[in-house]
């Protein structure tokens, strides 16, 4: 049978560099092993997940847009979409906000004498 080359430790006493195993039986030494693994992925996700962000991201985008008829005569900081009907924001909203979760229209402001037109808040959101 061979033999673990014995070595000098700081302490002066001979031993090997497999004492610790020789001492222990396989399921202990499998214990030991599965543990480190699972430590050593768990500490490879955390990395993982914290640089590239994902974990608690919320993305929301905001529209405000006047419907009506003619462009000219809306506000410069809204963007316009031209009046098709009852639904014109519902149906502008649905192709604007694919892929997000929620969807929210606020309709502000009611059609007015000098345009016809009327402004509507739109948010869509990655979470509900």
């Amino acid at each position: 049978m061979k033999e673990a080359k014995p070595t000098i430790s700081n302490s002066g006493r001979r031993t090997s560099w497999f004492s610790w195993a020789a001492t222990r039986s396989r399921r202990e030494i499998l214990l030991f092993v599965v543990c480190g693994i699972v430590a050593v992925a768990g500490a490879a996700w955390a990395i993982f997940t914290y640089l590239n962000g994902s974990a608690g991201k919320v993305e929301l985008l905001t529209y405000r847009l006047c419907v009506g008829h003619e462009k000219a005569q809306c506000p410069i900081d809204v963007a316009f979409v031209r009046d098709e009907g009852e639904e014109t924001v519902v149906r502008w909203t649905q192709r604007q906000c694919v892929g997000y979760k929620a969807r929210r229209i606020v309709i502000s402001d009611g059609p007015t004498k000098e345009c016809g037109c009327y402004l509507a808040d739109v948010n869509c959101s990655t979470e509900y």
